[in-house]
This record gives structure tokens, sequence and C-alpha cells, in this order.
């Protein structure tokens, strides 16, 4: 598997370097968007990623910072069939799968993509799903939601909002927190993954490796993404108090990333 940060940068004020939050997953010849903050296409098509492999999307949560890059996303996937015949025999026939837990915001998407040139006809399918607690795709890559506090807990009859994965291929693992408030809520899901990705908009990162430390529970690396302002203005000294509990099993994300599991 290979892993690309396209987006390292949280819902702040925007800054230099730094786009919001999206990763894209690379295995088994097809390629997966996690979230997908502005300028998610821009950047994955300059880093030579094959867009015309897109299998999924999986939205954690559907805040502008990680949905923003979502019509352009879709939008550039339309535009490089009318580059080449090859390109467009490519993605002929196929269906490309959006996963978001609020799919009103899908039939926005839709509607600023129709209201493009062109009224948005393609020769694939977009095919919507809610993303729910459990089992969201099982062929080739393997993704489970759970949800998770970040929004708080809904109205009673009203479905959770904001969301947390685990993805399995090639017998690795990754767990994907997305924005939560307690790191209690991703513990139960934690055993047994290679790569822990886990964001700092809304915790310090040193803390966060304590709690990882004392759970007793066995993982490997950890990258922090999705950065606030307090780990931004102190970029370097935020790492260094990490690594005095983690040492060189974290990393801090930055936009272009790319790490191989």
């Amino acid at each position: 598997m290979i892993l690309h940060v396209l987006g390292s940068c949280s819902g702040t004020e925007p800054m230099p370097g730094r786009h919001h939050t999206s990763v894209s997953l690379e295995t088994g010849g097809k390629l997966y968007f996690l979230d997908a903050g502005e300028n998610c296409s821009y950047t994955s098509y300059l880093l030579g990623i094959d867009q015309l492999r897109t299998d999924s999307i999986f939205i954690s949560h559907t805040h502008m910072d990680h949905t923003g890059g979502l019509p352009e996303l879709l939008w550039n996937l339309r535009k490089l069939c009318t580059l080449s015949p090859e390109n467009e025999e490519r993605l002929r026939g196929r269906t490309i799968r959006v996963f978001l837990p609020d799919l009103d915001v899908f039939d926005g998407v839709c509607k600023m993509l129709r209201g493009s040139e062109g009224n948005y006809e393609t020769v694939f399918t977009l095919e919507p799903h809610l993303v729910e607690d459990g089992e969201l795709l099982s062929s080739g890559l393997s993704v489970s939601a759970f949800h998770n506090y970040h929004l708080g807990t809904p109205a009673q009859g009203e479905p959770w909002r904001s969301f947390s994965f685990v993805l399995r291929a090639e017998g690795r693992q990754i767990l994907y927190s997305g924005d939560f408030r307690d790191f209690s809520e991703l513990l139960p899901h934690l055993g047994g993954s290679d790569l822990v990705l886990l964001e700092t908009g809304h915790h310090r990162a040193f803390e966060l490796c304590r709690e990882l430390l004392h759970s007793g529970v066995p993982f490997g690396r950890v990258l922090f993404f999705h950065h606030g302002v307090e780990i931004l203005r102190d970029f370097e000294g935020e790492l260094a108090l990490a690594r005095e509990v983690l040492g060189d099993r974290v990393s801090f994300a930055g936009d272009g990333m790319r790490i191989e599991l």
C-alpha cells in the first residue's frame, strides 16, 4: 500500500504550503481517497497519482475542510476523460463510489457539477453510499467505519454524522481518525494497526502519544495530520515533544508526503 498526504491542515485560516485534509491510498491497482479537502485533485494530479484508477472516496464528516475539494475531484475525473480516447475508455462503464455520512451533501455536490459545462454527463457513474457503523467495503480494500463524538451525540432518531475508519489490505491495517473528541473513541479499534493517523486540530500530539503508550495495545507507526494552529506555530517543537514519548515511530504529516506500507 502507498499512502499520499494531499492535505495536512485543519480548517484554520489558509496556511502557506498546506491544504485541507485529504489522503489517498493506492492498493491492488486501485486508488482511494480519505476525505477531500480543497486542492486534493490538484495535488494528487501534480504528484503523478493516476486519478483514473479511483475506486471509492470516503468522507469522515462533511465539514468544509474535509469536503471542499470533492466537487473539483469529481469534476476533474470527467475532465480527464476529455483529454484522450484512452482515458475515456479506462473510465467507461465504471462506478465510482462516494461514501458520506450525509447524502444531502452529495446531492448538493451533484447540483454544482451539473451547473458546470456539459451538465456533468459522464461515461462513468457516481454511486452514493451513506456512511454508517460497520463494513463499508470488502473487495480488495476492506473499510469499516465507526462513529465518533466530534459532532456530539445525535438527537434521538438522527444518524451519526462523524466517523473514523479502519482500512485493511495487503496484510496491513490503517486506523484513520478523522476528527474525534476523545482518544477512548479510537481505542477499541486500534489494535494491530500498522499505521495510525491521528488529527491534531483538536489535540496535542504528545498527549495522544502518551495515551497510545499507556493503552497497552500493539500498534506500529503514528502519523499526525489535520494540524491546527498550535501545531503549526511550533511544528518542530511539538514534534520533538511527541518523539520524547514514542521516538521515531512518530511523524508529522506535510502536504505531498508519501508512505509505503
